[in-house]
């Protein structure tokens, strides 16, 4: 039976599942033992193995089970499809994305490891989650840009860089800064990212402030 059905119907392999996320998201792959999770899920070893053989099977049905939490609100697409204006529809985007980085952090910790330290079948299981999320969002610059209504970038790698800067410069920020002290809230960063991506892909390079805050009116993460 697939591990995500053995989940839906199985208590045990959930404890399991959970104890590895916040062991793996914390320690990292090699750091983390399956004796350790063991004894956060409360169960044996053996029980560990008799759900998941490997230790790499439980790795990624701990990743999985944060995956398939990563998902598009339906306003936000909805602002998509109906193609709405880059300079209110970005700061959604951007929204998404900081939020999703507050608010889950684990499930970038496990998108860092299964990058970095367990790359063989890393492509397959992101691939099935990452690619539904963002494609609708490469989609949407592909038609902006047709429109005129952003640069003509490379929207493969617009979407990509627009998510991989926010993703490192988060992680990366109280480290590099020399007070050590990152974004004070989550509405300054989306108004400081905001600000970044709307200089570099609208054609004008200049947005007011007000602009800004009339766009956080609609929570771009899913029920």
């Amino acid at each position: 039976m697939p591990v995500s059905k053995v989940q839906k119907t199985n208590g045990t392999a959930n404890r399991i599942v959970e104890a590895a996320v916040q062991l793996f998201s914390r320690q990292g792959f090699a750091a983390s033992s399956t004796h350790e999770i063991a004894r956060l899920a409360g169960v044996s070893e053996v029980t560990v193995f008799r759900y998941f053989p490997r230790k790499r099977n439980l790795f990624w049905a701990a990743t999985e089970s944060r995956l398939r939490r990563l998902r598009i609100s339906k306003e936000l697409r909805v602002r998509l499809e109906s193609d709405e204006n880059p300079r209110t529809a970005l700061p959604g985007i951007i929204a998404l994305l900081v939020e999703t980085l507050h608010h889950q952090p684990e499930t970038i910790r496990l998108l860092y490891l299964s990058l970095f330290e367990l790359d063989h079948g890393a492509d397959r299981i992101l691939r099935k989650h990452l690619v539904p999320l963002f494609q609708p969002l490469r989609e949407y610059l592909v038609r902006c840009a047709s429109k005129g209504l952003i640069r003509d970038v490379e929207p493969g790698i617009t979407t990509l860089g627009l998510v991989a800067l926010i993703a490192v410069h988060q992680g990366l920020q109280s480290v590099l800064t020399e007070d050590g002290i990152s974004c004070t809230s989550t509405d300054d960063a989306i108004a400081t990212y905001s600000n970044f991506w709307m200089t570099v892909m609208l054609p004008e390079s200049v947005i007011s402030e007000g602009d800004l805050a009339a766009n956080h009116t609609i929570s771009p993460l899913a029920n």
